[in-house]
């Protein structure tokens, strides 16, 4: 059954179920109103229940399905209903589940400035990543780029605030966004608690694993704009050296000791055939240089398979271009414009460093790391 907060009444009117509407109120409606579907104009019915939200449902056989493509959760309704309420509060122009004819799409929000119109979805619910860029696609045809808020899942509900490791799903990866200077960040919504959490200065270490710093903020506080939490301090960045280099020794252990593949494994091969121990990789080698998270294996994996590969195509550091990167990332799964940008940046950093041979025993200092980091969030932020 399809769940909406608006209707038309009988003389047209739009009817917005708001949460200053008291229940008593709505249930005096239900017995004597009639309201209809804005987009298909069936009949649905009033819904005033004690727990879920009060909301309009169509018909068990109604046949309206263009614009409501999913069902409605009761945590989906709520959070529409604060985030309009929020924005109302905030002065912005909101409309709550507007039609947009033109792509047969109707967002959760539509904020209506003088000079555009954006469009805000609240996500709750899993579906095919290929519909979330499909939707995408809808709004940003006609000029609208959405606001997408994911509902903050369950096992960062009581995460403590301050810098940690986080693991996200394929589908919590969607939702993050690069937004200088904070890089790359996620933003989620928890109606049932009334906070914002934020996942900021997102530093990737492999898989889906992040370092990030997680800020709390309560519904009153937010605004619009969404406020923007603050970079890492200097005193935080440390804190970011230490945890990327104990993930980075945890996983050259792992690679080793959980090894199923042998000498097959793409990296222990590397290893072997170049006579380095993968426990005694120098320190330049798994290092988190800009557009590291496009790739899925650990820094220390994709860059000792690029070290191996200029040695095998006899390379060195300034005679590499675009042609010879589009043959190296062609041997990981979905290469991309944004692997070679990340072997760009490895490379330049190899050079800016005096790593002149990287098979060398290099005077190289780990203070490096913290040096990348700051580069990759502080200097965003003096350029802004």
């Amino acid at each position: 059954m399809r769940r909406i907060l608006t209707a038309c009444s009988e003389d047209g009117r739009t009817i917005i179920l708001s949460a200053d509407l008291k229940r008593e109120e709505l249930r005096k409606w239900r017995e004597t109103r009639s309201f209809f579907c804005p987009q298909c104009r069936g009949p649905v019915q009033l819904k005033v229940g004690n727990i879920v939200v009060p909301h309009f449902a169509h018909l068990k056989d109604t046949t309206c399905r263009t614009s409501f493509s999913e069902g409605e959760s009761p945590q989906h309704l709520t959070g529409k209903l604060l985030l309009h309420q929020l924005l109302t509060a905030n002065s912005q122009n909101t409309v709550l589940e507007p039609l947009l004819a033109e792509i047969s799409q109707r967002p959760d929000l539509l904020i209506l400035n003088e000079q555009e119109k954006i469009p805000i979805e609240f996500q709750c619910s899993t579906i095919p990543i290929s519909l979330l860029e499909e939707r995408t696609d809808g709004f940003r045809k006609i000029g609208m780029p959405p606001i997408w808020i994911l509902h903050t899942p369950t096992k960062f509900a009581n995460f403590p605030e301050g810098i940690g490791t986080f693991q996200f799903s394929k589908f919590e990866e969607w939702f993050i966004v690069s937004t200088p200077p904070e890089g790359d960040v996620l933003l989620t919504f928890n109606p049932q608690m009334k906070t914002f959490h934020y996942f900021t200065s997102l530093l990737h270490v492999a898989g889906q694993r992040y370092i990030g710093m997680h800020h709390i903020l309560p519904v009153n506080y937010q605004s619009f704009p969404f406020l923007r939490p603050k970079i890492p301090l200097e005193k935080d960045l440390a804190r970011y050296v230490n945890l990327y280099n104990s993930k980075r020794h945890e996983d050259l252990e792992r690679s080793v000791l959980l090894n199923r593949k042998g000498i097959t494994n793409p990296f222990l091969r590397c290893c072997y055939e170049m006579r380095i121990l993968p426990t005694k990789l120098p320190a330049w080698v798994g290092v988190p240089v800009s557009k590291n998270q496009a790739f899925r294996e650990a820094d220390f994996e994709w860059q000792l398979r690029l070290l191996h590969f200029l040695k095998r195509k006899g390379l060195g550091l300034m005679k590499v271009n675009a042609y010879h990167l589009r043959q190296f990332v062609r041997s990981f799964e979905n290469p991309s414009t944004e692997k070679i940008s990340a072997c760009q940046n490895y490379l330049s950093f190899l050079v800016k460093y005096g790593v002149d041979n990287p098979l060398n025993n290099t005077d190289f200092s780990e203070k490096v790391i913290l040096y990348i980091i700051s580069e990759r969030f502080l200097a965003n932020d003096r350029q802004n």
